[in-house]
């Protein structure tokens, strides 16, 4: 089982802290945007509005991925 794979299980079991989501948020992240990394992001959104915007959108979808939501396709 991959870690993205026992991250998820074990957040879905009931084990989802702040810190959980945000490494579920970072993987994800990551995953779909090779040439930024999360930690920028972050920076960034200390400042920028938009960048806030996107901080938010991922840290919202690792807790639908958390929460078991069914995805969109």
């Amino acid at each position: 089982m991959s870690s993205h794979a026992q991250r998820t299980a074990s957040l879905r079991n009931g084990a989802s802290t702040s810190e959980d989501i945000e490494a579920l948020a970072r993987e994800q992240f990551e995953r779909a945007c090779r040439d930024d990394s999360f930690d920028d992001l972050k920076r960034r959104a200390a400042f920028n509005r938009q960048d806030a915007g996107r901080l938010r959108h991922w840290i919202r979808v690792a807790q639908a991925v958390a929460a078991g939501a069914p995805r969109r396709s």
